[in-house]
């Protein structure tokens, strides 16, 4: 399944860790988001390892699924798929 992890983390050192693991599943598509291939277990895996990252109290990480249907309609505009990105300042 795929999703887009959007994400508002207050502490550096926390969102940085996260911007990593992150990485493991997916891609940053935004400064604050990343796309995803997932299974269902890992995601639970994920979900989990990101729980006990986060500040519950300040921090707010949200999965969007984006179905098989849906994927074909998403529209994405301006900087085309593989360029760089290592301007991103965190």
């Amino acid at each position: 399944m795929r999703y887009l992890v959007a994400y508002d983390i207050s502490d550096d050192a926390v969102r940085n860790k996260l911007v990593k693991l992150l990485n493991d599943f997916g891609r940053r598509v935004q400064f604050s988001c990343f796309e995803i291939e997932i299974t269902r277990t890992d995601l639970e895996e994920l979900i989990n390892r990101v729980n006990y990252l986060i500040n519950s109290e300040t921090d707010k990480v949200f999965f969007f699924p984006i179905s098989e249907y849906a994927a074909p309609f998403v529209k994405k505009l301006g900087r085309k798929d593989g360029e760089d990105n290592s301007n991103m300042v965190l």
